[in-house]
Formats: C-alpha cells, sequence, structure tokens
C-alpha cells in the first residue's frame, strides 16, 4: 500500500511538469499567433496621425484646404529669419554667460519688472494687459530682461559721461527736451540717454564679434 501511495504522488508531481509545460507552449504559440501586419498597421497609423498634425489641413476656406506645410513655409519666409537670428544671439549669450560665470540674481529681474509695473501705472495700464497685448507672458519677460542684463555685464559698455557730452547732447537736443524742466533734470536726462546708448553701441559690438567667432552652422 506504501508503494501504491508514493507512485501515485509522483504520477501527481510528473502530471504537474506536464502541464507547466503545456502552459509555457500555449504561451510561446499566443507569441507566434501575434498577427505582425496588424501591429505595422498600427504604426502606420500612428505615423499616419502624427503626419497629420505635422503637415495636414490647419484650415478649409469654401472647400480649400489650406495645409500646414504651407503654413511653414509662409511663417519662415516671413518671420524666420528673424526669429532664428534671434534664437541664435540668445544661444550665444547664454553660452558665453556661462562660460564666463556670469549669472543674475531674480532679485535683479525683479526690480527690472517692477520699473516696468509703475511706468505702465502712469500710462493707465497693467503689466498683464500689456503682455497680453504683445502676446507674452510673464516668463518670456523675465527672460529678456535676464539676457538683457548678462549682454550689459559681457559688453562692459562705457559708464563714465562726461560734462562736455552732456551739454553737447543738450544742445543738440533742445528742440526735443521737456518744457519747464530744471536745469537737474536735464542733465539726469541727457545722462540717461547717453548711458543707454553707450549700453546699446558695446552691446552691438559685443556681439557682432561673438557672432563673427562663433561657429554657426545654419541647416
Amino acid at each position: 500500500m506504501l508503494h501504491l501511495k508514493i507512485r501515485k504522488i509522483k504520477m501527481k508531481k510528473t502530471s504537474k511538469k506536464i502541464v507547466s509545460k503545456k502552459i509555457n507552449l500555449d504561451f510561446l504559440k499566443s507569441l507566434k499567433k501575434v498577427n505582425l501586419p496588424v501591429v505595422l498597421g498600427g504604426l502606420v497609423v500612428a505615423a499616419g496621425l502624427f503626419g497629420y498634425y505635422k503637415y495636414g489641413v490647419v484650415a478649409v476656406v469654401n472647400g480649400r484646404p489650406i495645409f500646414r506645410i504651407e503654413y511653414i513655409k509662409i511663417m519662415e519666409s516671413q518671420v524666420g529669419k528673424q526669429t532664428l537670428d534671434r534664437m541664435v544671439t540668445e544661444t550665444l549669450i547664454m553660452n558665453e554667460a556661462s562660460k564666463k560665470g556670469v549669472k543674475i540674481d531674480k532679485a535683479v529681474v525683479d526690480t527690472e519688472i517692477a520699473k516696468i509695473e509703475e511706468q505702465l501705472k502712469t500710462q493707465g495700464q497693467t503689466l498683464d494687459s500689456a503682455l497680453a497685448a504683445e502676446g507674452m507672458a510673464r516668463t518670456d519677460l523675465e527672460k529678456q530682461i535676464r539676457l538683457q542684463k548678462l549682454a550689459e555685464e559681457l559688453s562692459a559698455p562705457k559708464t563714465e559721461i562726461t560734462e562736455a557730452e552732456i551739454n553737447d547732447f543738450l544742445d543738440k537736443n533742445k528742440d526735443q527736451l521737456p518744457k519747464g524742466a530744471s536745469k537737474e533734470e536735464l542733465q539726469t536726462l541727457a545722462k540717461t540717454q547717453l548711458s543707454s546708448q553707450a549700453q546699446n553701441e558695446a552691446i552691438s559690438t559685443w556681439l557682432a564679434d561673438l557672432k563673427k567667432n562663433a561657429k554657426i552652422i545654419y541647416r
């Protein structure tokens, strides 16, 4: 009787192995049954949807479709060069700042934004409305201010404005100066204008040299 029980136990273990092998075989067969054309078809559909989004119709005018690729070509021809040049300039500034270890603190950017907000208030506007009118977000403004400040730091503009330069400016622009302003106010205005002009000239010269020495490949 004992031998019979052992035999039955062995048979049960053997049957489990057979079932296990059968399951594995069934799994392998199911893998072989995967319809490759269906999978490829799904990939083609996904690619087609991507292509439609990128090159498909963006508008239909009286039954005539306007294709995205046409839209992109016209946009590139009208503003593409200007946009690309701006992106190249931004990249050059950021790369040079990283190389020289120059950074602009958030507090500096916030201070400039506060000045802009004050100027807009005197004109009866808000920063949000002004940005919306330009199609800009606050992050775009922050980026522009940071780039401007980086360029100012890296270009090392002339900071000293002489009295002779101030008097010359006032003499040449006397017809455009505000009436009723005091001498001190006019001198301050002249110094601000001359400093801004010197700063812009320094940045322009610095950027021109930067682009000249950079390896830029347009594709």
